[in-house]
């Protein structure tokens, strides 16, 4: 007892010469570990009610003082760490953050369903998940079924959305593994029906007024164009090199704070963050830079800038995202 007591002694007068800041900066670094850790997100947002089930596939009545039920709208933490990885397609399931970055949360197959961990034994089915810290969760494919409504075989098109021959018929079920949007087809630009692919063939599409689907994720998206997304803050350029400027007639554009009626030039300009569509890809001389660089040609700018003119934007200033990944390689000058 008495060694115990010179012991605490001895601890205490150790301590009371350590300076009181060396005390104070532990305790900082200690609390700002503990912060970094609760903040972390780690989190599964939840697209249904679901129950939680054990490593079997079997449901648990009782999980972490719960009675294993999650409702729809909760947050869970998740127990794996996301992977990043180039397809998306590769995946059952995947997400990307704000600069088209692919991810997949590593799950577990049982009995054919497809589970994540969510830690001490519990897990819960993949199909439930809306989110992965915050990041929408896509599917690589799921069934459809032609509607009954439709007499005859579907109408299946092809990248130039015409009509081609196919073996679906009414009740025939097949996998669809993408999704068109109308804005993202070089052809219809101003449709108002999109499209999803068959998977057991890349060039062709189905109008989905046609089929039937059951799912709780988008498809992954997909164009017949190629969609990029602006990664540096750039400018439009034309086929002679330099940086595109337009001539704007205040009478027909509304300009606030500037009571001018004289016709005056603006150039249009890209932020990082936007996405554009491109359908060529070409070299062109730059008088400014002194030398041929790789462009884009922007595909529709002129729905986008009231303008005619072909436009280009420098391929350093752009990251591919999804849709055709065109190689066609041209020089303009």
């Amino acid at each position: 007892m008495k060694k115990d007591k010179k012991l605490i002694l001895s601890l205490a007068a150790a301590l009371a010469l350590i300076p009181t800041g060396a005390i104070t900066i532990n305790a900082n670094k200690a609390y700002a570990v503990q912060t970094d850790d609760q903040t972390t997100k780690r989190t599964l947002t939840l697209n249904h009610n679901t129950r939680i089930y054990n490593k079997k596939g079997q449901k648990l009545s009782s999980y972490q003082r719960s009675n294993g039920l999650l409702k729809k709208g909760k947050t869970v933490k998740y127990a794996a760490k996301a992977q990043a990885i180039i397809d998306p397609s590769t995946q059952r399931y995947s997400f990307h953050d704000d600069e088209w970055n692919w991810f997949y949360l590593p799950y577990k197959t049982i009995k054919g369903k497809e589970y994540y961990s969510i830690g001490n034994g519990g897990y819960i089915k993949a199909a439930n998940v809306d989110s992965v810290d915050n990041n929408e969760l896509f599917i690589n494919q799921v069934t459809a079924t032609v509607k009954d409504k439709f007499k005859g075989k579907l109408t299946v098109l092809n990248n130039d959305e015409r009509a081609i021959n196919s073996d679906i018929k009414i009740g025939n079920k097949f996998i669809i593994n993408r999704e068109i949007d109308p804005s993202d087809l070089l052809t219809r630009s101003d449709g108002d029906t999109s499209l999803y692919g068959i998977k057991s063939n890349t060039d062709s599409y189905i109008p989905s007024y046609e089929v039937k689907i059951k799912r709780r994720h988008p498809l992954l998206p997909y164009s017949n164009c190629m969609k990029l997304l602006i990664t540096n803050p750039t400018n439009y350029y034309t086929e002679d090199g330099t940086v595109f400027t337009r001539e704007v007639d205040p009478s027909k554009e509304a300009i606030i704070g500037d009571a001018s009626k004289e016709k005056f030039t603006t150039t249009p300009a890209l932020a990082k963050g936007n996405q554009i569509a491109a359908d060529k890809e070409v070299y062109i001389y730059v008088p400014e830079d002194q030398k041929k660089e790789k462009f884009y040609e922007v595909y529709n700018n002129a729905k986008t800038l009231n303008d005619n003119t072909t436009l280009f934007v420098k391929v350093a200033d752009t990251k591919y995202i999804y849709g055709l990944q065109i190689k066609n390689i041209d020089s303009k000058n």
